[in-house]
């Protein structure tokens, strides 16, 4: 059981690049019902445009810092879990808006006993909104309260006395960090509970090449993840396939997406007419993902 302290919640928000979504983030946490203790911790991972001043003067009670170079989301992560003072800590993407009672419910919670939380990851409506959902977070739409195998940093929490034993993996500077993590308590034998009241809206700021970037990016990580933990889906492939990995991993992903949508067609929302646009945009998707896959190796072989 938690021991309630002054602060009782340390909430850690890595931020990179989005203003606007970093400040609706904020405004959401402040708008947490319970009047439960919190600190609210921003590391900047050295954006372009350094707003230290305008988080101070908007708000003054949040603990801000900057990097002094980038160092990706692990590392921004971390820096959060050192200034950290709170009983349990709180991981909360910068573009994501907690609902009302996620604090509340995340207390519930942990005065069960439990002490590693994950919640659900609410999409808008948009098309690209609900390919991210589809590709990025689709077995986290299961909305069925019990344990996970992992979670995404998006909206977790994990109490201080088990997070001193781990840290994020900043050698990993694209994406996959979080599985990694996660992964890794269930390794230790943690149990990872999803609980669905503790929802948080995602709002990415996601434009047609910025949608394809991402999942890019997620493909760079794909080698630097499983190097790193052969517990990992996918790491057989890595073994022994390398860098011609990238066509298994399309082949797959492609068609485990597909099924999602089948399946999930109805919550996303998903008309009937909007399939094949879905089901083409899962292709493309999964193309440039396993490009991404791809390039990861051939850097890691140049060097």
């Amino acid at each position: 059981m938690v021991k309630i302290t002054p602060c009782l919640f340390s909430i850690i928000v890595p931020y990179y690049n989005d203003r606007e979504g970093l400040f609706a983030c904020l405004q959401g946490i402040c708008h947490q019902e319970g009047g439960l203790p919190f600190e609210v911790i921003v590391v900047d991972d050295c954006s372009d445009v350094d707003i230290t001043r305008e988080v101070a003067e908007q708000y003054p009670e949040v603990i801000f810092q900057r990097l002094s170079r980038n160092g990706g989301p692990g590392a921004a992560r971390n820096r959060g879990i050192s200034l950290a003072r709170g009983a349990v800590l709180v991981f909360l993407d910068s573009d994501a808006v907690p609902c009302p009672s996620w604090l509340v419910s995340l207390n519930v919670g942990f005065h069960r006993g439990e002490v590693i939380i994950c919640g659900p990851v609410r999409h808008e409506d948009g098309f690209w909104a609900r390919m991210t959902a589809l590709t990025a977070f689709g077995e986290y739409l299961d909305d069925r309260d019990g344990c996970r195998e992992h979670c995404s940093s998006v909206n977790y929490a994990v109490t201080a006395r088990v997070m001193s034993s781990f840290s994020y993996d900043e050698t990993i500077p694209f994406a996959g960090e979080d599985v990694l993590l996660s992964t890794q308590f269930t390794m230790a034998g943690l149990s990872i509970r999803y609980l669905s009241a503790a929802w948080v809206l995602h709002k990415p700021s996601l434009s047609l090449s910025r949608y394809f970037r991402r999942a890019f990016v997620y493909g760079l990580g794909f080698r630097s993840s499983r190097v790193r933990c052969k517990n990992l889906a996918g790491y057989s492939l890595h073994k022994y396939l390398r860098a011609v990995s990238a066509v298994p991993l399309f082949v797959i992903r492609s068609t485990l997406d597909c099924l999602r949508l089948v399946k999930l067609r109805k919550k996303l929302p998903v008309a009937l007419w909007e399939l094949p646009a879905f089901a083409g945009a899962i292709i493309c998707t999964r193309l440039v993902y396993a490009m991404g896959a791809a390039m990861g190796y051939a850097d890691r072989d140049r060097r």
